[in-house]
């Protein structure tokens, strides 16, 4: 094998190495003097600088009210607040020449009222949506009030305080009783003949019909419903002692008829008191303990 050392190269390519090197010689030399040329006779852009802007003013500095927003609102929560509920304006006392007297309410079946018409001085049973003295309606039945419309507008009939003086059937139909009763009066004009009969004087009758306001806070009467039809007036909270009492009534009685008439309305129970005045005998069916039972009085 022969030594590379000494290995010779063709002419050939010494030629073509010659040739190459001086290309890229050329080509480095031509670049070098076309930087130059150009650097020496083409002129340079002109630029134009504006003046400066003016400097911000500096702000005064704000109270801590005027960063409240930023404590009040999420800044990194973009759901739009909600807007602030509108005020509920309370309607005004009404102005019509009326007195609530009493109300008498049922879950679920029709609220009544007894409304007193102050020019006429007569009472009213309503319903809601029924027109009572002065064109306003009955919009809705409350506790312990009465909301009219009158004109579009809402108006407010109070309860009458039961510190003042009642008549009628508003006393008895009123389911509002009162926190505190006055002691019963002693009833000395009744007298017991059997179970189911009784003798009343009629000097207690018209006592009696002559206090309404009085003789009313020893009884609470508010209607019954059977199957969403009222069937009578259930009757509780009897003091002991009282002229209801000494007739035989108890707490619990559902009264059906008063002299076959049925009260299942309000209306008929207001004229069947201004009746006791005249009647002389009277007979009541009640429904006790779910049985049936009637009551007999004469009045002498």
């Amino acid at each position: 094998m022969r030594d590379l050392r000494y290995m010779a190269f063709s002419p050939r390519y010494l030629v073509v190495v010659n040739l190459i090197l001086l290309a890229l010689a050329a080509y480095s030399a031509s670049a070098i003097v076309g930087t130059a040329l150009a650097a020496r006779y083409i002129q340079p852009p002109e630029v134009e600088i504006g003046a400066p802007p003016a400097p911000i003013p500096e702000q005064a500095s704000k109270p801590a009210s005027y960063y409240a927003l930023i404590d009040k609102r999420d800044i990194f929560n973009s759901a739009k607040p909600e807007a602030a509920a509108a005020p509920v304006e309370t309607p005004a006392p009404t102005q019509l020449r009326l007195k609530l007297w009493g109300v008498a309410l049922q879950e679920g079946s029709d609220a009544y009222c007894v409304i007193e018409d102050e020019k006429k001085r007569t009472q009213g049973v309503y319903k809601i949506d029924d027109e009572v003295p002065g064109g306003a309606t009955v919009k809705t039945v409350e506790w312990n009030r009465v909301v009219l419309l009158n004109g579009g507008q809402e108006e407010i009939l109070e309860l009458q305080d039961s510190s003042k003086p009642m008549s009628g059937v508003a006393a008895a139909v009123r389911s509002v009783a009162a926190s505190q009763q006055p002691a019963a009066a002693a009833v000395t004009g009744v007298k017991m003949v059997s179970e189911d009969e009784y003798v009343v004087d009629r000097s207690e009758v018209d006592n009696a019909l002559q206090n309404m306001s009085q003789l009313f806070t020893q009884i609470r009467a508010v209607p019954h419903f059977e199957g969403g039809e009222s069937t009578g007036f259930r009757l509780f909270a009897i003091r002991r002692g009282s002229l209801f009492d000494k007739i035989g009534l108890k707490n619990g009685d559902i009264i059906r008829n008063i002299n076959s008439q049925p009260m299942n309305d309000p209306t008929k129970a207001l004229a069947m008191l201004e009746e006791l005045r005249n009647v002389s005998d009277l007979t009541v069916q009640v429904t006790r303990n779910r049985q049936d039972k009637t009551l007999s009085y004469s009045v002498k």
